[in-house]
């Protein structure tokens, strides 16, 4: 199989931490926003702590996408198991 030359947007990248108001059910107003883009897909999700915790977080996702993507779509964030045959 040839390899072809990864283009700038194969990449999962965090566009955008902003603060935002609790999510329905939940108290604090330390929750942010956060927006993390590879070429059309689009992930968003919220966090609760400082901005800084929650960049790290998203950032931290970002990279574990990337790595799984690179190992061939291997979940870092939940490894499978086979499951075994009755006997």
């Amino acid at each position: 199989m040839k390899k072809t030359k990864k283009s700038p947007d194969s990449k999962f990248n965090v566009v955008s931490v902003e603060k935002t108001d609790a999510p329905e059910g939940c108290d604090g107003d330390d929750w942010y926003r956060y927006v993390i883009e590879r070429g059309r897909s689009t992930i968003v999700g919220s966090r609760r702590g400082s901005l800084r915790q929650v960049k790290a977080h998203a950032t931290e996702y970002a990279n574990d996408l990337n790595l799984r993507a690179a190992n061939g779509g291997v979940s870092l964030w939940s490894p499978r198991r086979k499951a075994q045959k009755p006997s």
